[in-house]
């Protein structure tokens, strides 16, 4: 039963960050219009009684297409009802339509799919089929109390159906009680799918209230959402809007808030020399980090439970240059040496070929950081091979990795992983700052309208090759064409160890799937495409959590997505925007599209230039 009631919880967490509870708790709307799904639940208020006696085991079923038993919170729902005018009871038609309408049509299928699957159940499985519920209420009830709340302060209108639903959620209880159960092991796989088929349920039904309240929104000549957050965005500090950010991220990977702390008390130090300013609502230096220049990302990786939260920034001042950025992340590898006691020596080394003299380059120096629970901070700088013009990139990534003592690399690199020319470009440098006693360090080689087959090639030198499965991640990412000559190109990363420089110990494939995917309910939808089942939800989580509109309003949230194999196991990793800025505009939709839970919140507005 341990596993059982450990299974329930998450999904509980998962709830508790879901686009509809999101949605319920979001003081950006009004309190009245979050409760526009009202009148679509009449079937449920009206058929908890029939519900409630099935989870008894008690054997009076409703029939589809009748009138099920008045329940104790009919009444006072209705009273809500008409207190916030969502329904006008001139009539007994007016009353049928409340609960037959064609609105109320899915929830009244669920309600029978709950009520079915209850009859279908021994007592043991009822008792968790309840459990399961009584979480879900729970998690309900407490954003209901929040609208509930906020709607008495400001027009001094109190719902009595939250009173009247108040005290009914006893999960604690219940799970203390079955605590000591024992169960077989087929009944415990199958007390996992009846949890997992209560959540899927409900996330059936709140996607239907969500898509419910967005038609109404949509009808409406009010200020988006994304007009509201902008403007509130602008009048934070980047410290205070990168730590809330962290903080909505972490909480959705299921960090503690140990772990939450330690990745925000990371990001305030790194940030500390430019972190007080506003965010305003242009960004004074455009950052190549984001689309819309925001100078810091987030990122989540993902390999079997243990997601990893990273984040990637770009140290600057006022004005900021490539210069002043250089100065700048230099004054930070001090900073991080004396606080951390990060070795610079390798950095050392390598400096000087990499201090920007080309005005066209992208950026001169990043820094990021990426934490496991319950593990150490690991912290990179990115350098930048074009820094003195694309031209010399090569010469430099060479003689770079001469000076670390990887001088076999660049000969695989040049000769295995980079056959096409010009095509196939060096963008950026990476090196581990741990001082460990194997030094490690990356190059990204860009490969320009490159072929599926080119990708292919390519990834097909690392160790643990696996025959198509490039190419299958690359098609499903960024589509079936022959050539991928998107602005931002494919990439492939290479990483090499000190203790063997003649092949790379890994490879990792990063695919632009804001250039290909049309909005980013989208890309979700060709995330999921290669994404293990058991990481959706988090994902999903995730996403949703840093959503500032509705997904299909735009496309760059998730900015790249990519896959390594390494010890046997596949590592995917997404890169999230923050959107502080704004929002690219959505294509033109081209892909088919499939059923993607999203949150719901408001219109679009354009990135700014």
């Amino acid at each position: 039963m341990k596993k059982v009631l450990g299974h329930l919880e998450e999904q509980q967490q998962g709830f508790a960050v879901s686009p509809f509870v999101t949605f319920l708790m979001d003081p950006c709307f009004a309190p009245q219009d979050r409760l526009r799904f009202l009148p679509c639940v009449a079937p449920l208020m009206m058929g908890s009684s029939e519900l409630a006696s099935s989870l008894q085991g008690e054997d009076n079923p409703v029939e589809t297409g009748t009138t099920p038993p008045e329940s104790p919170y009919w009444a006072p729902f209705l009273k809500d009802l008409q207190l916030l005018d969502l329904h006008a009871f001139s009539d007994f038609n007016s009353m049928l339509q409340l609960l037959w309408g064609e609105n109320c049509a899915p929830v009244r299928e669920v309600l029978y799919d709950f009520i079915a699957l209850a009859r279908s159940a021994t007592p043991l499985r009822r008792q968790i089929l309840l459990m399961a519920l009584q979480s879900v209420g729970q998690v309900a009830l407490i954003a209901m109390e929040q609208v509930a709340r906020e709607l008495e302060a400001s027009t001094r209108k109190h719902l009595r159906t939250v009173d009247s639903l108040r005290g009914q959620v006893q999960m604690r209880l219940l799970g203390e009680e079955l605590l000591g159960v024992e169960m077989t092991a087929e009944e415990e796989q199958q007390a996992l799918r009846d949890v997992n088929q209560v959540f899927s349920l409900v996330d059936e039904l709140t996607d239907y209230l969500l898509e419910h309240v967005q038609e109404w929104f949509a009808g409406q000549q009010k200020p988006s959402r994304q007009a509201i957050m902008a403007e509130q965005i602008a009048k934070m500090s980047f410290r205070d809007f990168g730590n809330t950010r962290i903080a909505s991220l972490c909480k959705s990977a299921g960090f503690t808030s140990a772990d939450t702390q330690k990745v925000q008390q990371y990001f305030t130090f790194m940030t500390d020399s430019w972190s007080s300013r506003l965010v305003g609502e242009h960004s004074p230096w455009k950052s190549d980090i984001s689309d819309d220049h925001t100078p810091f990302e987030l990122s989540i990786a993902l390999e079997g439970s243990r997601p990893e939260i990273r984040f990637l920034i770009e140290a600057q001042n006022h004005p900021t240059t490539l210069q002043t950025s250089w100065d700048d992340g230099l004054a930070l590898n001090e900073r991080l040496n004396k606080e951390f006691g990060l070795s610079l020596d390798h950095f050392n080394k390598v400096k000087d070929l990499f201090e920007p003299h080309n005005p066209q380059a992208r950026f001169s120096l990043w820094h990021a950081f990426c934490l496991k629970p319950d593990r150490g901070a690991e912290i990179k700088v990115y350098l930048n091979p074009q820094a003195r013009g694309p031209e010399h990139a090569n010469a430099i990534v060479e003689e770079a990795l001469s000076r670390l003592g990887f001088a076999h690399a660049w000969r695989f690199l040049s000769q295995v992983v980079m056959k096409r020319g010009a095509q196939d470009q060096v963008l950026y440098f990476s090196l581990d700052m741990g001082g460990q006693a194997v030094s490690r360090v990356k190059i990204y080689v860009a490969h320009r309208d490159a072929a599926p087959e080119d990708i292919e090639a390519a990834m097909a030198q690392a160790k643990e090759y696996v025959a198509g499965e490039a190419r299958a991640f690359c098609e499903a990412i960024q589509g079936d064409d022959n050539k991928f000559s998107a602005p931002r190109s494919t990439l492939t990363c290479w990483a090499f160890t000190s203790d063997d420089d003649d092949k790379p110990y890994s490879a990792t494939l990063h695919c632009p799937i804001r250039c290909y995917a049309d909005n980013d309910r989208d890309a979700l939808r060709r995330v999921r495409a290669v994404l293990d089942p058991k990481s959706h939800a988090v994902l999903d989580r995730c996403v949703w959590a840093l959503a500032n509109r509705p997904l299909e309003a735009g496309v760059g949230l998730i900015q790249w997505a990519s896959m390594r194999r390494e010890g046997g196991r596949v590592r995917t990793t997404f890169y999230l925007a923050t959107e502080a800025y704004g929002t690219v505009a959505p294509r033109k939709s081209t892909s088919h599209r499939v059923h993607v839970p999203d949150l719901m919140n408001a219109e679009i507005f354009q990135l700014s230039a």
